[in-house]
């Protein structure tokens, strides 16, 4: 990973600073010490992290940590765990945010972090600069993971995409996903697409979901359209839910007073996703 890196440096004044350093899952604690376990459920591999000088002024750095994660989707999960939805958005790799003091931006399966230190305040130039000159040295196309594309449905909320890699609503049985929120009648809801192997495996996670409504005293309503299979209930935790199947994919909505409004939006997001066996 060391080619990532611009060197000497990125911009006049500014020289990387001793050697880079690189973490594996064994050592990123050493780093990162209590947030190192937040990396490793999206497939972290590997940390390369250098420190940037300021020449005129010592006191001033800049650190550059670049994440070498499992796959595009996993590398937009973490930096999606960061970014919030008010954020400044910058038009760096594939998608970045930006404030006085911190850059994080991903590219292909790398999560890049600029963070300034001895400062609270840093030119935005800066951080741009070094930005830029990283993502230009990752190879391959800057284009986002294509399950992202599942959640652009009309009235989706932008920035509140995301990918969870385990317990998709803090289920278990519901493996990982995508999610994100969306608009309905003026009022937040939240879209998912539980990803899933297989048919069968859906089915299965469908199975699970429906015995814990009914520990829970809940019956689900089952029904069928001319596209499938339709389950319907008061979720415990997030009112009513609708969620529907498209090969191994599930398609659903939570947080509505009533399921079956959900079913319109449902029916936006399985257009979305191509059948795929």
């Amino acid at each position: 990973m060391d080619p990532l890196f611009p060197k000497p440096g990125f911009s006049a004044g500014w020289l990387l600073d001793g050697v880079i350093k690189y973490y594996d899952r064994e050592t990123l604690f050493e780093y990162i010490n209590g947030e190192a376990e937040l990396y490793f459920p999206y497939g972290f591999e590997r940390l390369a992290s250098a420190f940037y000088q300021k020449r005129n002024d010592t006191k001033i750095g800049l650190a550059a940590d670049i994440y070498k994660m499992g796959s595009r989707l996993e590398a937009f999960g973490i930096y999606a765990n960061f970014r919030r939805p008010d954020a400044e958005r910058i038009k760096v790799g594939i998608e970045g945010f930006v404030n006085p003091s911190l850059l994080m931006f991903y590219q292909d399966r790398y999560f890049i972090q600029l963070s300034a230190s001895g400062t609270t305040t840093l030119e935005r130039r800066v951080l741009e600069t070094l930005a830029r000159a990283i993502s230009k040295k990752i190879p391959g196309k800057a284009e986002p993971p294509r399950e992202i594309a599942y959640l652009k449905i009309p009235k989706v909320i932008p920035g509140t995409e995301a990918y969870v890699p385990q317990s998709l609503l803090g289920y278990a049985f519901f493996r990982r996903g995508l999610t994100a929120k969306a608009d309905h009648n003026g009022k937040p809801v939240r879209i998912l697409v539980v990803l899933e192997d297989s048919e069968a495996s859906v089915k299965k996670t469908l199975q699970s979901y429906e015995a814990y409504l009914k520990e829970k005293g809940i019956t689900p309503q089952w029904r069928a359209d001319s596209k499938g299979l339709i389950l319907l209930a008061a979720d415990p935790l997030y009112q009513g839910i609708v969620l529907k199947q498209k090969g191994r994919f599930i398609a659903g909505v939570v947080d509505l007073p009533d399921p079956s409004q959900g079913e319109p939006i449902v029916n936006q997001i399985l257009s979305r996703i191509p059948l795929q066996k």
